[in-house]
């Protein structure tokens, strides 16, 4: 099972690589190892990198989880995200190797 490490200090990945991640997904070359997020769908749907949230957590650039998530609620304050939702998100981030 994944973990997220919340003491590290994350950094996004440069664009061009971004972008590379994100025709992959697109090409479905490279998918959600979970079953249930191969089913769904998840990284041509909800945990599509291309999405307001993912692409809004991808623009703060690097910091821990806890501070990616107070400084994503303090500048989208219109499109405000739940802890567990925040999450979600950059985990799945992570295993796209959008966040390193």
């Amino acid at each position: 099972m994944f973990s997220q490490d919340f003491q590290k200090s994350y950094v996004m990945t440069p664009p061009n690589v971004r972008s590379e991640i994100i025709q992959k997904c697109k090409n479905k070359e490279i998918v959600s190892e979970t079953r249930t997020g191969q089913i769904q769908d998840w990284w041509l749907k909800k945990h599509n990198p291309e999405n307001e949230i993912p692409k809004n957590i991808y623009s703060l650039g690097s910091g821990t989880i806890r501070e990616l998530f107070d400084r994503y609620n303090n500048k989208f304050k219109y499109g405000q995200v739940e802890w567990e939702d925040f999450i979600d998100y950059t985990r799945e981030l992570i295993k796209q190797n959008i966040m390193l």
